[in-house]
């Protein structure tokens, strides 16, 4: 198996991710909440939520992935964002956290991982 590509659009604490095999999901919500830390203004603001999918990973790539989860509480995220370009260049980098992440191990001594999840979320 042939390790991914890795794009720059997406990176976490600087580290470009590999392209994901599913359409990744990018989102941005309004934060409702009394508590949720509206300005003195009284403005909510919106924070991002990304999910993105990769149907297999070799062994290696998907130790990288992990590897810049593992012992870290917060990060900076870079993803894509719309603009008026001809091709998605434009991009934002948030403090977020990452929710939840999962894989399913396919082929052991192959070292194949399939269905790998990361849900990552604005803090």
């Amino acid at each position: 198996m042939k390790a991914l590509k890795r794009t720059s659009l997406l990176q976490i604490d600087s580290h470009s991710l590999p392209v994901p095999t599913g359409s990744p999901t990018i989102k941005f919500s309004d934060v409702e909440s009394s508590d949720s830390g509206a300005d003195e203004m009284g403005v909510y603001h919106r924070v991002l939520t990304a999910s993105l999918e990769y149907s297999y990973l070799d062994n290696a790539d998907c130790s990288y992935l992990l590897g810049l989860l593992q012992n870290k509480t917060t990060f900076q995220f870079t993803c894509p964002v719309a603009s008026d370009s001809t091709d998605v260049t434009q991009t934002i980098t948030r403090t977020c956290y990452c929710s939840n992440y999962g894989a399913a191990l396919q082929r052991l001594k192959a070292g194949v991982w399939r269905d790998m999840d990361l849900e990552i979320k604005e803090c």
